[in-house]
């Protein structure tokens, strides 16, 4: 959410206030946010968030290729298994009480 120009002079009025009356709290948080950007570097390997490398290219290709053939699978698969059964035919020479699994 994007802050107005009201707003916008308004902390920055606190800050230079903040700068001008407190040093020691200026500090204190310049230093708290060096090292959060310090440990965010160090977390990504220096990279920016900005930055892909190979790999994970190749990993989003691959979940949306599998994506992309798991409905097709799965229209084939329930197509297959909705199939009419072949009716059972009764083996020649036997009496027609008998059924024969066909093979």
């Amino acid at each position: 959410m994007e802050l107005s120009d009201r707003e916008r002079r308004i902390l920055g009025e606190i800050e230079r206030d903040l700068r001008r009356e407190d040093r020691a709290f200026v500090r204190r948080v310049e230093s708290f946010d060096a090292a959060c950007r310090r440990r965010e570097t160090r977390r990504s390997g220096g990279r920016s968030d900005a930055d892909t490398s190979g790999r994970e290219i190749w990993y989003v290709l691959l979940v949306v290729i599998f994506l992309a053939t798991l409905p097709i699978l799965l229209v084939l698969l329930a197509g297959h298994a909705g199939a009419p059964a072949v009716p059972p035919v009764p083996a020649p020479g036997l009496t027609a009480g008998i059924v024969v699994p066909p093979m």
